[in-house]
């Protein structure tokens, strides 16, 4: 169970660090084999498509985080039931957007398999790239209908503004790196 709680919660989240830090590393790689007159033919076709990978990985954490663009200001102005039902609606022509998206990556890459097309610098097998669109719309299909479900279930609890939202993300980022917050946030306008 806590295995499971871990891939919900660090997924997405896991591999966007490791694919940014192999990046880091094959492009100072790169920069070291230059300094010696040696540079190397497949780093920037290898970092490019961990970086491709890493925005596909984005789309499911970007959902599981509520990052996603939106709005905020204007849905605040509503009333709590009425920007719920929005909220919904936009979720649910996202997944049907995100099930598209999903269903035509699959079938893509499986054209690209058959192929046989390879990388220009490295050799590797195309299909491998195009899994990227497979794994991250699916997995912001998956982290869709987690959002939908969220939706129901907090139908009828009070959300919060979005200047709630960012003041208490920025206390929780903060309270993880171990500093201390202030009893009072200052804003330009006013305290909170």
């Amino acid at each position: 169970m806590n295995v499971l709680r871990w891939i919900d919660d660090q997924l997405e989240e896991t591999f966007m660090v490791i694919f940014l830090a192999i990046i880091t590393c094959v492009i100072m790689m790169q920069i070291f084999a230059r300094t010696f007159y040696h540079s190397l033919t497949w780093p920037e076709e290898f970092s490019r498509y961990c970086y491709i990978w890493t925005v596909f990985f984005s789309l499911g954490y970007t959902i599981r985080k509520g990052n996603a663009l939106r709005v905020g200001i204007l849905m605040d102005m509503l009333p709590n039931k009425l920007r719920k039902v929005i909220e919904i609606i936009t979720n649910v022509i996202m997944l049907v957007l995100y099930f598209i998206l999903f269903r035509y990556s699959i079938i893509y890459t499986a054209k690209i398999k058959v192929t046989g097309q390879v990388s220009p610098a490295m050799r590797l097998p195309m299909w491998i790239m195009y899994m990227s669109t497979v794994i991250g719309f699916g997995l912001a299909v998956f982290r869709m209908i987690q959002e939908i479900y969220s939706n129901f279930k907090n139908f009828n609890k009070e959300a919060k503004t979005t200047l709630e939202s960012t003041i208490k993300e920025a206390e929780e980022e903060v309270m993880a790196t171990g500093t201390a917050i202030p009893n009072k946030i200052e804003v330009v306008g006013g305290d909170f």
